[in-house]
């Protein structure tokens, strides 16, 4: 089964991402990597929306190799009041919430740019709510 990054804005837009391929793109172009700055609030958003299994970051406390693995950010072609790119979170967040609980200040990442994901979204898959998508199961990845 394909891992798919769902994101569903204020609006009600969806924007869905294959992450698997994405994670696989990454791997093979070596895009730069960057020193992400932690919002440990982020973790009370995770909670809130069903993102992280507690579960799932105790193992990957046990695996360094994976947990030290980029996290993928990509950018969404907005800017925020503060100046900075908005952006969406697609894969990675375990790994972000066990640097957030180890105290640390930034994690490694890529941070592409909209035309680096884009050929990644996945359209045709129906729309659903932000409540359909934070009652839906957190799902165990392989790798």
């Amino acid at each position: 089964m394909k891992n798919i990054y769902t994101f569903v804005g204020d609006d009600g837009e969806n924007i869905h991402i294959d992450s698997d391929a994405l994670r696989i793109w990454c791997e093979v172009t070596k895009p730069e990597i960057f020193l992400i700055p932690l919002k440990y609030e982020l973790l009370i958003d995770f909670e809130r929306d069903n993102v992280i299994s507690m579960e799932r970051v105790y193992e990957l406390s046990m695996d360094i190799k994976k947990s030290l693995e980029p996290i993928i950010m990509v950018k969404d072609g907005t800017i925020a009041k503060n100046g900075y790119p908005n952006a969406m979170l697609v894969d990675g967040h375990h790994r972000y919430a066990l640097h957030c609980f180890g105290g640390k200040q930034h994690i490694a990442g890529y941070f592409l740019e909209v035309e680096q994901w884009k050929p990644f979204q996945i359209h045709g898959i129906p729309d659903m709510t932000k409540e359909q998508l934070r009652a839906k199961p957190i799902t165990k990845r392989n790798y």
